[in-house]
């Protein structure tokens, strides 16, 4: 072998073996790190919006023990078959107490939901405006909820009343008060 050859053998080998080393050993190395990059900053990426949803977790738990808290509240305002008679009780005292006249409770036909069931009442009621106001307006400050369908006030025919004063004017209101009553209490008894 020459010594041309061999320089130049030598040479190739020289070139050769980094050109090797990279096509053999860094570049699919670079590439592997290259994609290990890639997936650390994907789950980085999923890390975070775990965290997200973590804290959106955090904050629906907290509303959903204030709904039900608020729930477990408007349900005990919700009376159940038997706590009717003490709402009909109650209604009947406050017209009392304003000196108002319960011409009729007539009950209706009652309609089930879901979680309730309504008890509508047409009730007729006579006595003065201000009394009528005043029984509203503490009707509507009951504990229990309640609702006025149909109000419609008018002046009787004869508007003097027995036992009432000359000078006070008799007015009738006619209304359906519809009570709202929790099926679920009388099941769990």
């Amino acid at each position: 072998m020459s010594n041309r050859t061999r320089q130049v053998l030598f040479f190739v080998i020289l070139v050769g073996v980094p050109i090797g080393a990279w096509a053999f050993v860094f570049h699919p190395r670079n590439q592997a790190i290259s994609a290990a990059r890639i997936d650390v900053d994907l789950k980085r990426a999923q890390l975070e919006e775990l965290r997200e949803v973590e804290a959106i977790n955090a904050d629906l738990e907290t509303t959903l023990a204030t709904l039900q808290s608020a729930l477990r509240q408007l349900r005990a305002r919700i009376p159940d078959a038997a706590g009717v008679e003490d709402v009909l009780r109650r209604i009947a005292e406050i017209a009392q107490q304003n000196r108002l006249v319960i011409r009729s409770f007539k009950r209706e036909k009652t309609v089930s939901a879901s979680h309730y069931t309504e008890l509508p009442l047409e009730t007729v009621i006579e006595g003065s405006f201000a009394g009528i106001h005043r029984f509203l307006f503490d009707l509507e400050r009951m504990p229990r909820i309640t609702r006025i369908l149909d109000l419609r006030i008018e002046r009787p025919r004869s508007s003097a009343r027995p036992g009432s004063d000359p000078g006070e004017d008799l007015i009738r209101a006619e209304m359906v008060i519809t009570i709202y009553t929790d099926p679920d209490k009388e099941a769990d008894r």
